[in-house]
């Protein structure tokens, strides 16, 4: 290989000396045609760039627009080769200033960076200073830097200078959709009647919509608009309309109208949670979903955590159909595709608590222990899964593991502190509670709980003294206190019963009082 490479340079260096040669050579009708050759050539380059930069800022945008998750930095990519291939092309330079702003506002980058997003306007600034868009570029710097009073004049200046460009049609819909609805409707028909893309302006007139008509008559407009001016985006915020109103039908037909267009991610995900979790259609909610998954598979840049979302809805599509296996097998694929990011996943576990269905998610956890033993949801939930086959000591050794990866959360101390009082270990129990209580104070139902372990440990004063704390955090509580079994020692204690009976009659007389008030 490294001979090939000597080989080539020399080769390269040989055809350098012979055009130098050639060129001393010519005379200067020659060198003026060689000279002209290499304009044209150069010409034909630029515009071959051009050509290429706006095939690529098309995409960058699509990309953007479809929200797909994590193709920010794919369409980041593009922009930049955009701004490459063609230094004049202001559009770039904004789309890329503005996906800054986001990813700022998101979290996603540290506020300093919002200065790139000044130094990219800036220069689209110099590049097009008459060109509506940079101005309004450099008002949406202004407000995201918090000079909101700035940037609000900088938006009234650039309206009044350019009131009836293209530029200015697409603001004044952005700009009134919440507060001047039907002005904002009127400027986006005049910014598409005048060539402006439904890109640009479907996601202001769904809010002009909304804030202008009630639900049902809303959902009819945008419908109506959508017919006259087909849009991915327009039909999806149709359907969701018609989601909210229950209007299943209407609802389907709309979002199959939207995938049609190409909004063959958000709207078919939509169109299967619809279908499987309100409509009980779960054949085809499975379908749609499959479908999603080869969608997916299409976009090489794609974050692989959106599987993870995907595979977690056709286990909850199984599980609402009764298919137990394959619910539990999708939930394996939700946590083999979760990777770092688990929220997807952690939600599915959420839900099947909820259903009292955590075996589905077993073999699931089983995967995570062993491919990522730090991710301290597994063993929190199989502590759990275990406490509920009254498992208590395995119950116990989960929680305890995933406490030794996590001590600053509360809510495991907690959990472990009631599988222990479920073993009847009332002192480790009770230490469970303090400890959770040291790390969150004032939580009325740790208080609560300690308070019944004191009572179960025969420590009666300080059981009732946590009591009355508890009470006075969360006043419902004291329905459960009243028939609660922990408390059985105060209420046959002579000493202590009518200390008891003085704390619960105490929220009594408060509501009795409070009732006389404002019959008064």
């Amino acid at each position: 290989m490294l001979k090939k490479i000597i080989s080539l340079s020399i080769l390269c260096n040989s055809i350098n000396i012979e055009l130098l040669t050639y060129a001393n050579d010519l005379n200067e009708n020659d060198i003026q045609k060689f000279a002209n050759l290499n304009n044209s050539t150069n010409k034909k380059q630029q515009k071959n760039d051009t050509e290429i930069a706006k095939k690529l800022f098309k995409e960058a945008k699509a990309i953007l627009i479809n929200a797909l998750p994590g193709e920010q930095n794919k369409a980041e990519k593009l922009l930049i080769e955009c701004i490459r291939l063609n230094p004049n092309d202001i559009d770039a330079y904004i789309e890329l200033s503005k996906l800054i702003q986001i990813q700022v506002s998101q979290g996603l980058r540290h506020p300093y960076e919002l200065q790139k997003s000044v130094e990219l306007v800036t220069e689209a600034y110099e590049l097009a200073p008459n060109r509506p868009k940079v101005l309004f570029a450099k008002a949406d710097i202004l407000y995201y830097s918090g000079q909101a009073k700035a940037a609000e004049q900088l938006y009234l200046e650039a309206l009044n200078q350019y009131p009836n460009h293209l530029d200015s049609y697409i603001e004044k819909a952005r700009l009134f959709a919440e507060k001047k609805p039907t002005e904002a409707i009127e400027n986006a028909k005049f910014a598409l009647q005048n060539g402006a893309s439904t890109d640009d302006i479907s996601q202001s007139v769904a809010i002009a919509f909304t804030k202008l008509y009630q639900p049902e008559i809303s959902a009819s407009m945008l419908k109506e608009f959508s017919e006259n001016y087909p849009d991915r985006w327009l039909w999806h915020k149709t359907a969701l309309s018609y989601l909210m109103l229950k209007n299943f039908e209407m609802a389907s037909y709309a979002f199959e109208k939207a995938i049609a267009l190409g909004n063959d991610i958000e709207s078919r995900l939509q169109l299967a949670v619809m279908q499987y979790s309100l409509q009980n259609k779960y054949k085809m909610s499975l379908d749609n979903l499959n479908k999603l998954l080869a969608t997916l598979s299409k976009h090489t840049y794609i974050n692989k955590t959106a599987f993870s979302l995907v595979y977690a809805h056709m286990s909850m599509a199984h599980f609402k159909n009764k298919n137990h296996s394959d619910a539990a097998t999708a939930a394996v694929y939700s946590a083999e595709t979760a990777y770092e990011n688990k929220q997807f996943f952690v939600s599915l576990v959420t839900e099947y608590k909820k259903q009292n269905a955590l075996y589905i998610v077993e073999n699931a956890l089983k995967y995570l222990i062993k491919e990522q033993p730090n991710f301290s949801l597994s063993y929190t939930i199989f502590g759990e899964i275990f406490r509920n086959q009254k498992r208590y000591d395995d119950s116990i050794d989960m929680f305890s593991k995933a406490i030794a990866l996590d001590q600053s959360k509360d809510d495991i101390f907690a959990e472990r502190g009631i599988s222990y009082y479920k073993k009847t270990d009332y002192l480790n129990a009770l230490n469970d509670f303090e400890t959770a209580l040291k790390i969150k104070p004032n939580t009325a139902i740790y208080i609560y709980n300690k308070a019944c372990m004191l009572a179960l440990l025969g420590k009666k004063s300080e059981a009732l003294q946590n009591l009355k704390l508890a009470l006075i955090e969360d006043k419902k509580l004291i329905e459960l206190a009243r028939f609660d079994s922990d408390f059985a020692s105060l209420k046959s204690d002579s000493e202590y019963s009518s200390q008891f009976a003085s704390i619960i009659l105490e929220d009594s007389d408060d509501k009795w009082l409070a009732t006389e008030k404002d019959s008064n």
